[in-house]
């Protein structure tokens, strides 16, 4: 099974070639496990993986897989984005991240 950190790579990577590269969005990844490590980073306690920025469209991502599941904190921050009427999807595989970007161009 692959790690969380690798479907990272590899959605930040899909992004980039067919959307950044032209313009059409940034992918920001949040580096959450560099928070855990530094307590001088500041970063919202749940934040997503990714956030996606379209043209008047913004999107937050949590990559989780296997049987991982979202913590409190991040589903407290869930709750939060999306009362603020921002997207929010927890993505499990790479195909699924390519059909939510394609989905929203």
């Amino acid at each position: 099974m692959k790690a969380e950190g690798y479907l990272q790579t590899e959605c930040i990577a899909e992004f980039r070639n067919k959307f950044e590269r032209f313009g059409k969005g940034v992918v920001i990844p949040v580096p959450n496990e560099l928070a855990r490590k530094r307590k001088d980073v500041i970063i919202k306690d749940g934040c997503s993986d990714l956030i996606l920025v379209f043209k008047n469209k913004v999107i937050f991502c949590e990559l989780k897989v296997g049987a991982n599941n979202q913590q409190q904190n991040q589903i407290k921050f869930q709750e939060l984005v999306t009362s603020l009427g921002f997207e929010y999807h927890i993505i499990k595989s790479l195909n699924q991240f390519k059909q939510l970007i394609f989905e929203n161009q």
